[in-house]
């Protein structure tokens, strides 16, 4: 969740160009702009799948599995897909688990581990959410051009590739010379 409601204004970037040196406006805009709307994109996907008793990450889940062959996964790949920690992914299975939708299976590779597969009302929840949602994609960008579309994926892709390599960079000293460590806004 992005906590700003409203954007800043080009005049408070400006504004903080004064206060803290040389900044590309229109790219802190852009930054902001994309964390807004993916912030409320996915506040408004929630509320949309709240309606099937799912949250983003257990439908995502869902999905994940019915891409599976057998519809079947460990649950340690499920949470590598998902780019979430395996505790995490324990408790949306439990959660998954505890509605029926999926169902856990011992591993024949694996004496000791477990996969999870998609159970037949985890098949029909998805049966039902996936039609409605692909409607719901489709009004979002009712009446913008392919080529448009195709110009800010491309862009929201360099983005995200840009992304993955600056979070292996270490920060820069803070103003009295310290290293700041990680914090975790999540």
């Amino acid at each position: 969740m992005f906590l700003l409601r409203d954007l800043a204004a080009a005049a408070a970037v400006e504004r903080s160009e004064k206060a803290f040196g040389p900044i590309d406006a229109d790219a802190v805009l852009l930054f902001l702009t994309v964390l807004k709307a993916g912030s409320d994109l996915l506040n408004a996907l929630d509320d949309f799948l709240a309606a099937y008793g799912l949250r983003h990450g257990r439908w995502m889940t869902l999905v994940l599995l019915l891409r599976q062959p057998g519809q079947t996964a460990k649950p340690s790949d499920l949470a590598e897909s998902q780019g979430v920690a395996r505790a995490t992914m324990t408790g949306l299975l439990e959660g998954l688990e505890k509605d029926e939708l999926i169902e856990r299976l011992p591993d024949p590779s694996d004496g000791r581990g477990q996969l999870v597969r998609l159970t037949g009302k985890g098949r029909a929840t998805l049966m039902s959410v996936m039609p409605a949602y692909y409607a719901r994609v489709k009004r979002l960008l009712d009446g913008v051009k392919p080529k448009r579309i195709a110009r800010t994926t491309e862009l929201l892709a360099l983005m995200q590739d840009r992304t993955d390599r600056l979070s292996g960079e270490q920060p820069a000293p803070d103003a009295t010379g310290k290293k700041r460590g990680k914090k975790s806004g999540r």
